[in-house]
């Protein structure tokens, strides 16, 4: 059972991951950019967004997110860091949406940035790793210049980074320890 279901859940992956949007979808993108470019302000930009935004959802079979969880992660990975100190790249533009059974889904609109990027920063030292769809074809927020990259969080990832920064900092203790205590034996041999 659990193998069937795997293979279920692999298949809606390959799906998914290969969805294009339709003739429509890209004729409103393609007004969209126009608005943009001249710098229309007269809230057919918005409407047009919109459209898109509800045509993206459908397509992809997302729900908003009534409880706003996604933004709470969102916050949490503002504030995380990698092992090398820095923050997650790549979270611009984001909306937030659930998926099945509540999974928490960020989609980020960023400009000029590999989805390997954002895997590579938020994948901690145990492997846990959101899963990232690169679905720039989809882009709303500025069809053609920004990319559209779908970040689909595992149950219990906001746990995992804390962990994760707990124990990064608890290695940095550890490793100031071993200086000091270097440095106390150098004094000691000269003194």
């Amino acid at each position: 059972m659990a193998r069937a279901i795997r293979l279920y859940e692999a298949g809606l992956r390959g799906y998914f991951q290969n969805m294009k949007p339709d003739e429509s979808y890209k004729k409103l993108q393609k007004e969209l950019q126009a608005l943009i470019e001249k710098s229309d302000q007269s809230g057919q930009r918005s409407k047009i967004k919109k459209q898109l935004e509800k045509a993206f959802m459908a397509a992809w079979q997302f729900a908003p997110d009534r409880l706003r969880l996604g933004g709470k992660l969102n916050v949490a990975i503002d504030q995380f860091r990698t092992k090398d100190g820095t923050c997650p790249r790549g979270f611009d533009h984001c909306t937030y949406y659930t998926g099945v059974n509540d999974q928490r889904i960020i989609v980020t609109q960023p400009y000029h940035m590999a989805c390997s990027a954002i895997l590579q920063d938020l994948t901690l030292d145990n492997g846990v790793c959101p899963e990232i769809i690169d679905a720039t074809e989809w882009a709303f927020y500025y069809p053609g210049r920004a990319n559209l990259h779908i970040v689909k969080f595992p149950f219990g990832f906001a746990k995992a980074m804390q962990d994760f920064t707990k124990k990064l900092a608890q290695a940095k203790i550890d490793d100031s320890l071993c200086q000091i205590k270097a440095q106390n034996a150098r004094l000691e041999a000269y003194g």
